[in-house]
Formats: structure tokens, sequence, C-alpha cells
């Protein structure tokens, strides 16, 4: 399978209009059957037995950066902007994103010697909403990794995609990834980050509230460093921070204030 769009944008992510259109009736069950259809449909892609190629270029954020994340292999186009920019609208990656980056980052050498280190630099990430403007940006963040494909030419991603498929006949899917996070631990380290930005004026009260379900999310929820959480774990903590926030007046202000306007509000 190649994802590819061939318009300018791979994806900026969920459609925030069709969310709220749900939210303004108060029908929130749809919303969560949305989400949870989305985790299910990433982690088809990630475990399929046939080998996933994402192929973005231009905008790759949000749901879009998700698909890309658990596809199996990634040819970009050296024009992307990608990353997690759900924060700024009072929300959390919900599709994936928040496990996929703890992943990539608990892979590190740091965080070998370090059991926090990669909660804590995902939080960060996240929490900033950070966002590269090219593959070569990109790799720092891992948002894409050394094995991603890089690709000039946008006319070029379609046959670089299908040669990857050419180059993985005897592909095998992945194997499950498992993750032992230290749960309160690592949560009151994120609880003082944003107390200092909250007392910085950084953040206001509604930021605080979102960055306290990020670090719900990130730090495994109700979990200690000697159990081990599953994928779905991971997921069913991303949707039950997405749902609390959605249900939240101040998110929906904000996703209103960005839809009416393309800024974000901070509240």
């Amino acid at each position: 399978l190649i994802i590819i769009n061939e318009s300018m944008q791979f994806s900026a992510g969920g459609n925030l209009t069709y969310t709220m259109d749900f939210a303004d009736k108060g029908d929130f069950k749809s919303i969560e059957k949305f989400i949870k259809y989305f985790q299910e449909t990433c982690k088809h892609l990630k475990y399929s037995h046939h080998p996933v190629v994402s192929a973005p270029s231009g905008l790759t954020l949000g749901g879009g950066f998700e698909v890309l994340v658990q596809s199996n292999f990634v040819a970009s186009h050296t024009n992307i902007v990608v990353g997690l920019v759900e924060t700024i609208v009072g929300l959390v990656p919900a599709g994936g994103g928040c496990k996929e980056m703890l992943w990539r980052w608990l892979q590190t050498e740091e965080a070998k010697k370090d059991l926090d280190f990669a909660p804590l630099k995902v939080f960060d990430i996240i929490g900033y909403a950070k966002t590269a403007t090219s593959p070569v940006e990109a790799e720092p963040f891992k948002y894409l990794i050394p094995k991603d494909k890089k690709v000039m030419n946008r006319n070029s991603l379609l046959q670089v995609s299908r040669k990857i498929l050419e180059e993985n006949k005897d592909f095998k899917s992945p194997v499950e990834c498992k993750f032992n996070l230290s749960g309160k631990v690592v949560k009151e380290k994120m609880i003082k980050v944003l107390d200092k930005l909250y007392n910085d004026k950084v953040i206001l009260d509604h930021g605080m509230e979102v960055g306290k379900e990020l670090a719900n999310v990130l730090s495994g929820g109700d979990t200690s460093i000697d159990k081990t959480l599953s994928e779905d774990d991971l997921f069913k903590l991303e949707l039950d921070s997405f749902m609390r926030l959605i249900e939240n007046p101040k998110t929906q202000e904000r996703i209103k204030h960005t839809l009416a306007t393309g800024k974000p509000l901070v509240n």
C-alpha cells in the first residue's frame, strides 16, 4: 500500500470543522467512535502483512503525521512541514502520535541510561507543538528516522515508493512495542515544567489543563516502571485524554477561534 496525495498537502490532520459539528450537538460518542476507528486504522497500517509506504509532501501534521509514523516505510519530499500540533487547539495527539514518538525516543542511548529521558523529551516536543520544515530538520525530533527516504523531485515520490515495495517482497510486519514508564514519578517532573511556564505566564489556565493531559499520556498514567504497557494501553490513554479535552468548553473555544481566524487562542 502506498499512501500519497496528488494535491500539494499530504494532510493537515483531523478535520476540526467535522469534529466541532459533533461537539456542538453534544454528540461526543461519534467523536470517540471516529478516534477509535482512526487508531484501529493506524494499527492495521503498522502491522499489515504487506508493507505500507507513506509518501508525504507539504503539510504532514497531526493525524497526517500519525499515518506517516505508523507506516512501515517513508519516502518524503524535501518540502514537508511535519509535526504534532494538537496542543495549539487544546487537544493531545490521539491516533498513536504520543505512543510512536515515545517509542522512538525510548530507543535512544540516553533513554537507556535515564528512564524518564524519553517521556520528558516527547513532552517538550509535543507540548510546544514543534514542527520541522524539511526532512533534515525532522530527524533531530525523530519525526523522521535515518532509513526514511528523502526525495528532491515531488514527481518521483510514487516511483521511489514503488521501488521500496519491490525491494521488500519478503517483508515481515514489526513486533508490537511494549512500554515501561514510571507513571507518577515522571508525571511530577512534567507538572514542575508546567508550573514554571504558568508562573512565567507562558501558558494560562487551559494551557495547564492540556499540559496535564499530555503528561498523563506520556507518563503511562497509573503505572510504575516494573509494569509493562501495550500499545493498546497507550492508545487508550490518548483517547481518554482527547475525550476529556474535546468535551471541555475551553478547548472548543480554541478550536472555534482557530477555525475563524487561522490563529491560535491562548486561554
